[in-house]
């Protein structure tokens, strides 16, 4: 079962377009607040990898998390993350894909730069197939979950990433 959402906004930050730029290429510091997100690693090489997982609580069925791995190719403007398929042990697995764009404010006194973000974030969930009503309902139950977390994430990507640039508001 894949279940999907698109995460868009964007940061007016005090940072010339060069800085700006440095800024979205830099996953820790970037994620440094996103405190939703477990043990995020960026590996140098090449290429970059961005791993990590977005834990999940589940009443009948404990702490779960949902480990995603991503690869991260800077670009002149910013940054890219492109989604690995991975195979986990667990239930299921995330796919982080998405991008940040920088473009100088124009127009305002102070100078400036807009980061514009576009995430796809996928949850792949593996689920037995549900025959009886018992085994419907828990996968309901499972997918309600994942769809909840999933839904959370995306809230708080945004904030997470305007702390981390020290601006108050996502503008867009």
């Amino acid at each position: 079962m894949d279940l999907a959402h698109s995460v868009r906004f964007a940061l007016e930050v005090a940072m010339p377009p060069s800085e700006a730029t440095l800024f979205a290429q830099d996953v820790p510091r970037t994620l440094s607040h996103a405190d939703f997100l477990a043990d995020l690693q960026v590996i140098t090489g090449d290429p970059t990898i961005v791993t990590a997982a977005i834990p999940v609580s589940a009443a009948m069925f404990g702490q779960r998390e949902l480990p995603f791995r991503s690869v991260l190719e800077p670009t002149a403007r910013g940054a890219r993350l492109r989604a690995l398929d991975i195979a986990p042990d667990g239930p299921g697995w995330a796919l982080v894909s998405g991008e940040a764009r920088v473009s100088p404010l124009t127009g305002t006194v102070a100078a400036g730069s807009r980061i514009d973000y576009d995430f796809e974030i996928t949850v792949r969930l593996r689920l037995p197939k549900a025959e009886r009503w018992g085994e419907r309902a828990l996968t309901k139950m499972i997918e309600f979950t994942a769809r909840t977390v999933l839904g959370q994430v995306a809230e708080k990507l945004p904030a997470a990433v305007a702390r981390a640039a020290g601006v108050r508001a996502v503008v867009a």
